[in-house]
């Protein structure tokens, strides 16, 4: 139905000029806000960019009750963000079917917070604290954004300091699962200087919704503590300063994980001693100055700066997965061994940032900009796998601990120019190349505490320790025309290069897996509309999109090591289409679309590893893990008058859906289509607003990760049906 209906946007749009004259506005008719986006480092009307873009405000983040990044991307077709393993750090995002399943290394999506880039995936699962919009570019972005924009780009953009008054909100939610929010914003003009600061805070915390019956504390709970403040204001008449320090520290019980069996016997509980756990926590700061030449130009520059530090520990699998294998160790003579019962991961992550961008006026013909990036990164992981057995055998102590410690060093530079050029009143030109280099090393080391557990032969598989270097250059263009068919509709088609990093693999590397993988390339065929109809009471965005992509890197698990080592797949490819509508029909009606489609395939992937078993398979033609072809959305709002204490009411329904995809290469582990039914209804004037609402109405079962290593599939269960209430105060 979402498919159907989104298709009639799409041919509405083709008809659009018809359907302008042919239905008239209502008397007194209302329109659509007007979109304003920086996704080309300028503010443009987003009817005006030709990139497919999806957008949220945040009157939209606040009507869907979007409180974190993955909330917000899994909503914008074509788009979606998750984890792999169940934990916060290990981040799963995707655009059009391209993304990575990388847990230490180079993104395929790049992630910006107020035009810094977050050059790490592991801080990409977040909160969203008093942001203005976020923005998603699909397709390639090496030009404007360069390495690591494989599959495009996210920009979270966050409210700035307004000089001309005071004000402030302050609220608290509580729901299921003993799910409580707080959050406060103030803005405060500094005199009359035209300078004000800006400070947010949300503190937020669940008990979990997974019973656990090893410890009888449920799972998959999180605390989490946000804050930011800003500071905006003109040091001269022609020179602006914007300054920001944003902090986050998230802790959760997660990746908990059962047996597939039991989930498919409606089984809710999992079973597992000391269950997964730990802290992440994320800073980053940016200063930003603007300086506004006499002919309209300007020159910005953005320095950012990121430091993260996150360590877990536990276990994420169930009482007796590992008993085919610890039996084997016990027929050996090791009596009473316990596979794995600790895996703990400590990482940390600095990145410094500097980028500097002549950017030309707006109102001239030919609008061009060019700019220089500069990037340091230190990274560092260590990974752990501890298993016990009872002393007093031929193995001394009783327990042995794996560990391997990667320090990974990056260091980047580009050069960007980009355009574009009215060649007619309707027809504009617009192209664009990035030149950069890469540099990174890495210094690997693996140990055993344990030498007569290592004296046995145990640990032969694994590479002891290496260093490695890589340096690469790489050039992403982009080019292409667009034509103003009227005032309200325009087409576009172009062509981009995208490029992600090659790198190392750095958790426990077994031999032959200690060589540099390659970087990824990719080649971008698309072409696009951008309609608004109806006196602006109709915008009807869409585009269809062709890539080929080579050398792609897939992460898999192997068995026979418990490692999980990134391959690449020679080449691979997705096609498909995207289109959103929206559609105020009155001042009371308005209706949102969306639908996506995406074929991703493994074009050539004859090397890839099995799932749950140590053997070679041929991947090629399998679709592309976690990728659904069909995803849309559509919902409606209702808003009125109540007559009371100036009160607006506001009854918002949305219905997000996904037909089925796989977790794993080989296609074996499968999580069938799904839809999920939410609802929201809210008071507000300009003092106060009260609001309930509901998320996944129909308490709908599904998985939110599968995996095997190597004793049957596993899965982690994805939330249930959540209500709750919410009280905000204005001033």
């Amino acid at each position: 139905m979402i498919v159907r209906g989104s298709l009639a946007l799409i041919l509405a749009s083709a008809a659009s000029p018809a359907l302008a004259q042919q239905v008239a506005a209502p008397a007194g008719a209302v329109t659509l806000d007007e979109l304003s986006v920086t996704a080309q480092h300028r503010p443009e009307r987003a009817g005006d960019v030709p990139i497919s873009l999806g957008l949220r405000t945040a009157a939209d983040l606040d009507r869907h009750e979007i409180r974190r990044a993955d909330q917000a991307i899994n909503e914008i077709p074509n788009a979606q963000m998750g984890t792999l393993s169940g934990s916060l750090y290990t981040n799963f995002t995707a655009i059009r079917g391209i993304g990575s399943g990388l847990i230490d290394t180079d993104p395929a999506v790049g992630f910006y917070k107020d035009g810094v880039s977050v050059g790490n995936s592991q801080g990409y699962s977040g909160g969203l604290l008093d942001v203005d919009r976020v923005e998603v570019l699909r397709g390639p972005q090496g030009t404007l954004y360069g390495r690591n924009n494989l599959a495009g780009a996210i920009n979270v953009i966050s409210s700035l300091p307004d000089p001309a008054r005071v004000f402030g909100d302050v609220g608290i939610e509580y729901g299921r699962f003993n799910q409580l929010r707080g959050f406060g914003i103030v803005n405060m003009p500094i005199g009359d200087s035209g300078w004000a600061v800006r400070g947010a805070l949300s503190g937020s915390r669940n008990d979990g919704y997974t019973p656990n019956l090893a410890t009888h504390r449920d799972l998959n709970s999180l605390e989490d503590l946000h804050g930011r403040f800003s500071v905006k204001g003109d040091i001269t008449d022609t020179l602006e300063f914007i300054g920001s320090v944003e902090s986050q520290s998230q802790r959760s019980y997660d990746a908990a994980f059962q047996r597939d069996q039991d989930f498919r016997a409606g089984r809710a509980r999992v079973d597992i001693l000391d269950p997964f756990h730990g802290t992440l926590d994320t800073t980053t700061a940016r200063t930003q100055f603007t300086l506004k030449r006499e002919n309209g130009d300007r020159i910005v520059s953005i320095t950012g700066f990121q430091d993260r530090n996150n360590e877990y520990r536990g276990n994420t699998f169930p009482r007796g997965y590992f008993a085919p294998l610890e039996a084997q160790y016990q027929a050996f003579g090791i009596a009473g061994f316990r596979y794995r019962t600790d895996n703990p991961f400590r990482g940390s992550y600095q990145q410094f940032s500097q980028e500097y961008r002549y950017i030309s006026d707006a109102d001239d013909r030919f609008k061009w900009l060019a700019g220089a990036y500069v990037e340091h990164s230190k990274g560092s992981s260590t990974y752990g796998l501890k298993s016990t057995f009872s002393p007093g055998g031929f193995l001394t102590g009783d327990s042995v601990s794996l560990a391997s410690k990667a320090d990974i060093a990056t260091t980047a530079v580009a050069g960007f120019v980009d355009g574009s050029y009215a060649l007619t009143e309707r027809l504009k030109l617009f192209a664009g190349a990035r030149v950069g280099h890469d540099w990174k090393d890495i210094d690997y080391r693996f140990s055993v505490d344990n030498p007569s557990f290592a004296a046995l032969g145990f640990t032969a598989a694994f590479a002891s320790s290496f260093r490695n270097t890589l340096s690469e250059a790489y050039v992403t263009p982009r080019a292409g025309l667009q034509f103003a068919l009227n005032p309200e509709v325009n087409i576009y088609a172009s062509v981009s290069r995208g490029y992600k990093s090659g790198g190392f693999n750095s958790a426990f590397v077994s031999v032959g897996d200690d060589r540099p993988y390659k970087s990824e390339s990719l080649m971008t065929y698309e072409a696009g509309w951008k309609a608004q109809l109806l006196d602006n009471r109709l915008s009807i965005d869409g585009a269809v999109f062709f890539n080929d992509w080579s050398d792609q890197q897939v992460q898999v698990n192997n068995i026979a090591t418990q490692s999980t080592p990134i391959q690449n797949a020679l080449s691979s490819q997705s096609y498909g289409a995207e289109a959103e509508g929206r559609f105020r029909i009155d001042e009371h009606w308005s209706v949102r679309a969306g639908v996506g489609y995406v074929d991703a395939t493994y074009e050539d992937f004859k090397n890839a590893i099995a799932t749950g078993r140590s053997v070679a398979i041929d991947a090629s033609g399998n679709q592309q893990q976690y990728v659904s072809k069909y995803n849309g959305s559509i919902g409606g709002s209702y808003a009125w008058k109540t007559g009371y204490d100036n009160l607006t009411g506001t009854i918002d329904v949305w219905y997000n859906a996904k037909s089925g995809f796989y977790f794993d290469a080989e296609n074996t582990l499968r999580q069938p289509g799904y839809g999920l039914l939410n609802a929201r209804i809210s008071f507000e004037n300009e003092r106060y607003a009260l609001s309930l609402f509901g998320t996944n109405l129909t308490d709908t079962r599904y998985r939110s990760i599968a995996l095997d290593v190597g004793f049957g599939p596993l899965v982690a269960i994805a939330p249930p049906l959540m209500v709750g209430g919410s009280v905000r105060l204005k001033f």
